[in-house]
């Protein structure tokens, strides 16, 4: 196939990987001076303007591409063959001074740019290297395709849907693609699914613009594009606009525009883009010309509960047991929110009880609150919205953090003897090191029939290693854990505490653009406790928490001093708000950092309370005598 080609390509000479060139240069001398380097190998040499000479030709494996003058020539013969030569690697070679020009004006070519030198042997050694770049996607790309296709198999893969395999057929991908359904059907799925399947390369991007009716398209495409479009791709860009039926009228013509006429220059440097939208199964909800627009490809999604089968495979494919009566009460449920509803069901119910049958007293459907000294109990109704939504300049207004309505503190207490937080404690740990385990035996059950390959050796000892150093981390925080004495009662200032914390944690925040918002009180800043182990304990849970806010996400970390009121002392209050994970993991189905806080609060006399709200949001509350 084509990837077993690349590969070839890589481990090849520079002779073996130039056979089949165009040489295309401008200057008679230079055309010479390149083809000596082609060696042996069949080449066709021209000028670029030499148009009979190349309209018929077939596509070669390289283009090799000089520039000269004012590019006009060149820019031309590669708008007049990139579009036929497929997966034709193009190197362009220019003078080092006019370099930033040539990547600017030969973006969309996804080519190589290589500055010219007379040297012959450094500009073979450059030719080499830009031949052999894409010659093989990394195993990170690869792992994230094997789970696109994994996890479209498990949802979607009893659909017969001949306009999903239409969609697939790369000849297709320069028609626009809308897929329709009901929110929660696997609507992204199918995108990506789409993407992985036809992408040319392991450099072309996939970029999603999730949309409401105050979305700017523009603007939103701006602003997830930059870092990946910088990058160039012989393959095709796919762009996803997810609810595109949310945007308002006049963002739905402006897209429509962009879908019809292109976008702006330098926005995405790919030969080409593929144009997919999501939207609900209502047509009036689309502007009419944006509907004719994405009217080449449709592929609807039916809802889940018109696909009993695909209930019971997605079950079996979990290989946990549920019992006959609790398939019963999946088969019952409604699934309103179709397979995002029972995705997250499932989640939970393994979270809860991460070992044993499932029984229907065992199904999560609601969301839980974990309340500190008690067992997990449903979830409220959930609260009436914020009047105003926070934002990445300002913090929440919701004053539901530092409510004044709080049980009384038990008493002081150098351990922990309640039932409830050890079953947690030993659910957050089976959680952490049962995960590695089974990532580790499914390999260990692979190996005996695919030793002989290396890639998967490899994958093998990379995944080994990553889930070793886990379970390492884990042991090493519960020995820490366990080794702490009676804690201190000596003022510790929290505040500048936690602040130092995020401090430390500023590079991470950078790396993953997070929004942290910090409302720390200053004027009453101290608990009483050990600051070693409130170092710990925060410690981890930040670190832990900026790994589950999405890129790009918010953290709200805030401080505040509550005045005894009745029977209950002085207190400072910690709380942390974030958004939950894409994937709808949050706080409870990670919980080790959880339960580590609460053993070290609980241990100072405080309490802990960790809220997750249906909106995906979580919100985590301790307060400690002050």
């Amino acid at each position: 196939g084509r990837w077993m080609r690349v590969r070839a390509a890589a481990a090849a000479t520079i002779s073996d990987a130039m056979a089949d060139i165009w040489i295309v240069h401008r200057d008679p001398r230079w055309r010479d001076a390149l083809r000596s380097l082609a060696g042996s190998n069949e080449v066709l040499i021209g000028h670029p303007t030499d148009t009979a000479r190349f309209a018929h030709a077939d596509a070669p494996r390289a283009v090799l591409l000089g520039v000269a003058g004012d590019f006009e020539a060149e820019l031309e013969f590669a708008h007049r063959h990139a579009a036929r030569l497929g997966d034709a690697a193009w190197v362009v070679l220019a003078r080092a001074l006019d370099l930033p020009e040539v990547e600017r004006l030969f973006d969309a070519l996804g080519a190589a740019i290589v500055p010219i030198t007379r040297d012959a042997a450094t500009l073979r050694g450059r030719l080499r290297a830009a031949l052999v770049r894409r010659a093989a996607p990394p195993l990170s790309e690869r792992n994230r395709r094997d789970a696109i296709t994994t996890r479209f198999a498990t949802w979607l893969g009893d659909l017969d849907l001949p306009e999903l395999l239409a969609a697939a057929d790369p000849a297709r991908a320069a028609l626009p693609l809308r897929v329709s359904g009901e929110p929660g059907t696997g609507r992204g799925l199918v995108a990506r699914y789409l993407h992985a399947a036809t992408a040319r390369d392991a450099t072309s991007p996939f970029f999603c613009v999730a949309c409401d009716a105050a979305t700017d398209v523009r603007a939103a495409l701006a602003r997830c594009v930059p870092e990946s479009g910088a990058v160039p791709t012989t393959g095709t860009a796919t762009i996803c606009i997810e609810d595109a039926d949310r945007l308002a009228g006049a963002e739905q013509r402006a897209l429509r525009s962009l879908v019809e006429n292109g976008l702006p220059a330098g926005l995405v440097r790919a030969r080409s883009v593929r144009w997919i939208a999501t939207a609900g199964d209502v047509p009036e909800a689309l502007d009419p010309a944006l509907e004719q627009a994405f009217a080449g490809l449709l592929v609807r999604v039916p809802p889940l509960r018109e696909r009993p089968a695909a209930l019971d495979a997605i079950v079996a494919a979990t290989r946990r047991d549920f019992t006959s009566e609790a398939i019963a009460h999946l088969r019952a449920h409604p699934w309103p929110d179709n397979l995002r509803e029972l995705d997250a069901l499932l989640r939970r119910t393994f979270a809860a009880k991460p070992s044993g049958p499932i029984t229907p007293e065992d199904l999560r459907f609601e969301p839980a609150v974990l309340e500190i000294g008690g067992d997990v109990e449903p979830a409220a109704p959930p609260r009436e919205p914020a009047q105003r939504e926070p934002t990445r300049r300002d913090a929440p207004t919701d004053p539901a953090p530092f409510a004044e309505t709080r049980a009384p503190v038990p008493p002081i207490s150098g351990s922990i003897q309640t039932a409830a937080p050890l079953r947690r404690l030993s659910a957050a740990i089976a959680h952490e090191v049962g995960n590695p385990l089974v990532g580790i035996r499914t390999y260990a059950s692979m190996l005996p029939g695919r030793f002989d390959d290396a890639e998967f050796r490899a994958q093998f000892a990379e995944r080994v290693d990553a889930d070793t150093r886990r379970i390492e981390s884990v042991v090493e925080t519960l020995a820490r854990l366990g080794g702490f004495p009676q804690p201190a009662r000596e003022p510790v200032d929290v505040s500048s505490l936690i602040a130092k914390l995020l401090e430390r944690e500023r590079p991470r925040i950078r790396e993953r653009r997070l929004v942290v918002l910090e409302e720390l009180e200053r004027a009453h800043p101290n608990a009483l406790g050990d600051a070693d182990q409130l170092r710990f304990a925060f410690g981890y849970l930040i670190e832990q928490a900026l790994g589950w806010v999405p890129a790009r996400g918010d953290l709200y970390v805030a401080t505040r001093h509550l005045s005894a009121a009745g029977a209950r002392p002085a207190m400072l209050r910690v709380a942390l708000r974030l958004q939950g994970s894409g994937d709808g993991l949050g706080f409870t189905e990670h919980s080790l950092a959880v339960s580590a806080l609460e053993e070290v609060v609980l241990a100072h006399g405080g309490t802990l309370t960790v809220e997750a709200a249906p909106t995906g949001e979580t919100v985590l509350t301790a307060d400690l005598p002050a």
